[in-house]
């Protein structure tokens, strides 16, 4: 896989800490850039995973054990580096989150009809104001992926340009007031400061995927363990994005239910014995020990496979049809599987017989990420290593006079930003 070199720049911050809090874990990343500034390699410093004691499908239900899971995973971290963690950009990838295409419209009325900075803020305000109707929402991104100029439309940047009519086509990321309030209230009692809230899909997937993917059609699917997410780019735009209330537990249940045991022998069974890509051993009868029972169990391969390759295809099918509705169920740059579920070996065979695209697994490049600790390819951590590129990318160095490209997958803030708060975050954004 290509790797986006977009992200190594210069810093203020020498260290950066990304937290990905998830229904079954709470994952941890500290990342820096390398002293070597000729290899402009991302340098990893740690990964710490623990349970998400008071989490439950990506909502808070308890709000003293989700402050403990935090304080004791920042204690660990601090350990390690040997620095106090006082901030942290954090990822969001809940039901909770929502998506709204919407579209804006500016007439140009100077006499000579020149498209100025002014009209991008009117035209990505009156798209704001059509999509956001919506009560208890919160903004997390807003995603400017086109304009139109007169009807000549696929326009990256029109400031310059030469119309009487400029409109814009928006993606707006949007949150549930009260899921970012208690977030960010367990955040606070952990004397953590959120320096950014990112909807993780759209960090992993600008992270990870190449400028040759973003432009040929890719999907993204992260496999997690409550949920499945999806984020689809083409033509270097964000085209479509959705959450599966499916994901790996589900599985895991199945397995329960049908091998007539429990969740824990279940995912045991799961993560040592599932394989999609073997018919070799189907006949084979594999014992566990269950310390409830104190007795060895045996299962069926053959059986193990059947309870959960249903389940599997469930969640492809899911996607597949979302993908069919927008008539982009072929992408020729194919789905690139991330997330716990991923590490399922022969999942990407499964995939790509549902969506009938190229399917592969992510892996880093490591001549562009280098890992301090040991690091077996967990696809479960590859959020959180994106999440902290991601800030990286968008920190920009006072020192310097240059300004950052037009990026429409980035013109996002933070948390609970208002409608001309957000302005002056676009207007950051853009090269003049």
């Amino acid at each position: 896989m290509f790797q986006n070199l977009n992200y190594f720049t210069v810093n203020k911050d020498p260290y950066q800490i990304a937290i990905d809090v998830g229904s079954s874990s709470i994952k941890l990343c500290v990342v820096k850039e390398s002293a070597d500034t000729s290899s402009r390699k991302l340098q990893v410093l740690t990964l710490i995973e623990r349970e998400s004691a008071g989490i439950k499908k990506g909502i808070i239900t308890n709000m003293s054990e989700a402050t403990e899971s935090l304080i004791e995973i920042i204690n660990q971290a601090e350990s390690v580096i040997g620095l106090p963690i006082k901030k942290a950009v954090v990822g969001i990838n809940s039901n909770s989150i929502a998506f709204t295409n919407s579209e804006g419209l500016a007439i140009i009325s100077r006499p000579d009809n020149e498209i100025t900075e002014s009209d991008i803020d009117r035209v990505v305000q009156d798209s704001l104001a059509k999509a956001f109707s919506l009560q208890n929402s919160e903004i997390i991104h807003l995603i400017t992926k086109n304009f139109a100029v007169d009807n000549q439309t696929g326009i990256k940047y029109p400031v310059g340009m030469i119309g009487g009519k400029l409109e814009a086509k928006t993606l707006v990321i949007s949150c549930d007031t009260s899921y970012l309030r208690n977030f960010t209230k367990v955040m606070n009692q952990a004397n953590i400061e959120i320096s950014e809230t990112v909807f993780t899909p759209l960090a992993a997937s600008d992270f990870i995927l190449s400028l040759r993917q973003k432009k040929a059609g890719t999907i993204m699917i992260d496999l997690g363990f409550a949920s499945t997410s999806y984020i689809v780019w083409e033509n270097e735009e964000i085209v479509t994005s959705g959450i599966i209330p499916v994901g790996s537990d589900h599985i895991t249940s199945d397995l329960a239910v049908g091998l007539q045991t429990n969740i824990e022998m279940a995912e045991e069974v799961k993560r040592q014995y599932l394989k999609f890509n073997s018919d070799d051993d189907q006949d084979e009868v594999i014992e566990i020990f269950n310390p409830d029972l104190q007795i060895n169990e045996k299962f069926k391969i053959s059986e193990i496979k059947n309870y959960s390759q249903p389940r599997i295809e469930e969640i492809f099918t899911l996607i597949f049809r979302e993908l069919k509705k927008l008539g982009k169920n072929s992408l020729p740059g194919g789905a690139v599987l991330i997330g716990g579920g991923s590490s399922l070996e022969g999942i990407e065979e499964i995939a790509k017989s549902v969506l009938k695209i190229p399917t592969f697994k992510y892996y880093f490049d490591k001549s562009h990420v280098e890992f301090v600790p040991d690091y077996n390819n967990d696809p479960a951590f590859i959020n959180t290593i994106a999440l902290a590129a991601y800030s990286f990318n968008n920190q920009e160095d006072s020192s310097t006079v240059k300004k950052p490209k037009f990026n429409p997958s980035a013109l996002g803030g933070g948390v609970a930003e208002k409608a001309s708060g957000l302005m002056d975050t676009i207007r950051s954004w853009l090269p003049f």
